[in-house]
This record gives structure tokens, C-alpha cells and sequence, in this order.
């Protein structure tokens, strides 16, 4: 299996942006490439969160061979006082790590500088090189029921910050993503990142221009 069916969420072609085409990634897959990605992103210096990552229980999405949207979870992350009381720090607590190829941040409308990401390089079933973004999820409560997730890239702040609710994820835990309401000609989609399988944030993302 090719890394790029692994790794990419939006392709430069809008006809191989297809919501009703995506699938799960298999297990096996999510594991062998998100220990890889994760140990390259674990050198990242300076984070706003300290990840670490637990590829065992990485997931995803994707259409088999063209795209894909990977997400590895922080390590024993788990819904009890120690994981509230971490929420409360300025800069939210680790959920984990999202990796994608191709494809940014949409806020207000207008793609996300890649600059202002930071990205890791790794090589592809050929030996080339691929250069990956990899963004930090966080998640921080800002009121008594307000619960939010950050997105951060290179920025002391953050590139998204998304409101959590209530709501049924694809059943994996702790953290998973997915992809939904595709728009082909625009070549974006809103991505769903769900928590311990009942609480929702989600943000736009685009092809890369």
C-alpha cells in the first residue's frame, strides 16, 4: 500500500475528492505509519502541547491508493480528574497527533499559509522522501461548559479553535477523525475529530495551493 493512500486527505485533482469513496484505514496500516510519523514529529522542539503518541491505537481515513487523513492519539488518555485538570492549562492538554499531506487549515474562509506549519519527512514505498504536515490537537475547557479543540502549527496560538459537542464518532477510541461533506469543486471538507467516542469538534480543510 502506498503512503500517500495513507497520509492524504485532498489531492490537486477535485475528481478524486470523493466523501462517499472514503473508508476506513486498516488497522495494521494506521499502527505501522503512525509510529513512524510519530517518531519524527516527537523531535519537534518547542511544542504547545507535549505529545505522546500511542500508534496503537491510530486511525483514520482514506480512498484506497489516492487519500487519507491519519490521527494518533495521545498515550493513555482517558476521561477521569486527572484529564479535567489538565484541560484547565492555557494552552489545553495533548489529544494527539494529525498528519496530513496536501492539505491545510481553512479559518475564515481562506486556506492556512503552509509556513506556518510544521512538517516531517518520511520515506514513501519507493524511498522517496514526503514531506508531511503535522498539526497538535489539544483540548482545553474555556467556561463551565465550554470545551474547545486547538489545532496548533507553528504559531504560539492557535490555527483552530473549535467548539466541542455532543456526538457519535466512527467508534474508535480515544480520538478519531474523519471526513465529511466533501465539496469537490472546492476541493475541501469539513474534518471530524471525536473524543472518547461522544464529544465532536470539527474545521475545515482544503488542497494545498
Amino acid at each position: 500500500m502506498k503512503l500517500v493512500s495513507v497520509l492524504a486527505v485532498f489531492l490537486v485533482s477535485p475528481s478524486l475528492l470523493v466523501g462517499d469513496d472514503l473508508e476506513s484505514i486498516p488497522l495494521e496500516t494506521a499502527q505501522k505509519y503512525g509510529a513512524e510519523l510519530a517518531k519524527q514529529a516527537d523531535r519537534i522542539e518547542k511544542p504547545q502541547v507535549k505529545v505522546q503518541a500511542d500508534s496503537r491505537k491510530a486511525n483514520g481515513v482514506h480512498v484506497p491508493d489516492e487519500l487519507g487523513l491519519l490521527v494518533v492519539p495521545q498515550e493513555d488518555l482517558e476521561e477521569n480528574e486527572e484529564f479535567v485538570a489538565k484541560l484547565q492549562a492555557e494552552s489545553g492538554t495533548s489529544l494527539g497527533y494529525l498528519f496530513s499531506l496536501r492539505v491545510v487549515p481553512i479559518v475564515n474562509g481562506k486556506r492556512i499559509d503552509a509556513k506556518r506549519l510544521r512538517t516531517v519527512k518520511i520515506s514513501d514505498d519507493n524511498g522517496e522522501e514526503v514531506e508531511v504536515f503535522v498539526l497538535l490537537l489539544a483540548g482545553r475547557q474555556v467556561g463551565e461548559d465550554d470545551y474547545r479543540l486547538y489545532v496548533y502549527g507553528k504559531d504560539k496560538e492557535p490555527l483552530v479553535d473549535a467548539k466541542f459537542s455532543e456526538g457519535s464518532g466512527p467508534g474508535h477510541e480515544p480520538v478519531a477523525v474523519e471526513v465529511k461533506d466533501v465539496n469537490e469543486e472546492k476541493r475541501q471538507g469539513k474534518i471530524v475529530v471525536t473524543v472518547f467516542g461522544k464529544y465532536q469538534a470539527s474545521f475545515h480543510g482544503g488542497a494545498q495551493e
